[in-house]
């Protein structure tokens, strides 16, 4: 584990005292470093494929795993089940999972979208198309993002439950590869664009019309990988040149010159404990205000190309990594070591208490 303070660029130091008030509101500094247990899993684990595309855990607290190869499974704290084309599948190159109101499970794949309700898999519309992401947003509509332009037109897609509509470049959509769709707590629903890797920046749809920001504005790098929203209302966004954070007015960056193990950022996370967590291409990096903490292979996480961050229900961190490699990836769990409170230890050391006598039926 490398630890790396934030260190001020000279020519930038009034924006990184911005960025200081804006991590204060709502992370939390350690006093010390939180111990971390790391685990595998792999396809000697139950795991179907060990490229991980993404993850997710839906209100019955079983965790979905969306593989490049191998289909799609879930943990439902005991097993894992799996399911692939011979299920229903679409095809076996799942990139995205989300779950709508009513408890459906929703797929992306490489050729089009499936649902999941019970336990048997159905068609869940464009068909043919290459989806990487999914949400939903607060009137339940289903957003759809599609890459792989040359090969089926790319393009953004809404669901209202009965028909779907079209988003297109025609339209003052930023661009038609669409790596991430992302839904603000206004409403408004944000894209990341892709175009071959040059990138067409991101682009904001208030339910009216389409606004775009790029390198021109501030952001860091035209090709968006991933986002989210801060408790603060600031929206993030990973790039293959670092992070670029939007107030509403101004922009801020951090790359590895701030503490990033790596620029290529592929997933972002606040976890409970009030860290913020970045999946690059070179390990995952932890950050609680003013210290960066990165994990690579040599800490325990199982390969270093990490798609997919998700905090669970009881507080571990489940990674998930794409390595581009035959035989190697898989998911790192990360869970942290609470040191026990003085009362807990004490009832350690007490002696079993003695077996209660039973009362005959009825008797109280």
């Amino acid at each position: 584990m490398t630890e790396n303070a934030l260190v001020p660029r000279p020519f930038d130091y009034h924006d990184r005292s911005e960025l200081r008030l804006i991590f204060k509101q709502y992370l939390q500094t350690s006093n010390q470093a939180e111990k971390l247990s790391w685990h595998t899993l792999t396809t000697a684990d139950g795991l179907p494929h060990n490229w991980i595309y993404d993850l997710f855990q839906d209100s019955q607290e079983r965790i979905w795993v969306g593989t490049w190869g191998g289909g799609l499974a879930f943990f439902d704290g005991q097993r894992w089940r799996s399911y692939s084309t011979r299920d229903g599948l679409h095809c076996n190159e799942v990139t995205c999972i989300r779950e709508d109101a009513t408890g459906v499970i929703w797929v992306a794949t490489d050729q089009g979208l499936n649902r999941i309700a019970g336990t048997q898999v159905l068609d869940g519309g464009l068909y043919g198309k290459s989806l990487l992401n999914l949400t939903f947003d607060q009137d339940g509509n289903l957003w759809a993002g599609c890459w792989r332009a040359a090969r089926t037109g790319g393009g953004l897609f809404r669901f209202d439950g009965h028909s779907w509509q079209s988003f297109s470049t025609r339209a003052d959509l930023p661009g038609l590869e669409i790596l991430k769709v992302f839904n603000d707590s206004h409403g408004r629903i944000w894209i990341g664009t892709y175009e071959q890797g040059l990138g067409a920046g991101v682009g904001c749809y208030d339910g009216q019309r389409w606004r775009s920001y790029t390198s021109a504005q501030g952001l860091v790098d035209n090709c968006v990988y991933s986002m989210f929203e801060d408790p603060q209302g600031n929206m993030w966004f990973g790039t293959l040149s670092g992070i670029s954070i939007f107030d509403g007015k101004n922009w801020h960056t951090l790359t590895d010159h701030d503490g990033l193990v790596d620029r290529r950022i592929y997933c972002m996370l606040i976890d409970s404990t009030k860290k913020m967590w970045f999946g690059t291409e070179k390990g995952v990096s932890r950050f609680d205000g003013s210290n960066w903490l990165s994990f690579t292979k040599r800490d325990g996480v199982v390969d270093e190309l990490v798609r997919a961050i998700i905090e669970t229900s009881n507080g571990d961190l489940w990674f998930g990594t794409y390595p581009y490699a035959r035989g190697a990836g898989g998911i790192s769990i990360a869970s942290y070591d609470h040191p026990k409170s003085l009362s807990d230890r004490i009832l350690d050391l007490l002696p079993p208490p003695a077996e209660l006598k039973r009362l005959p039926d009825g008797d109280e």
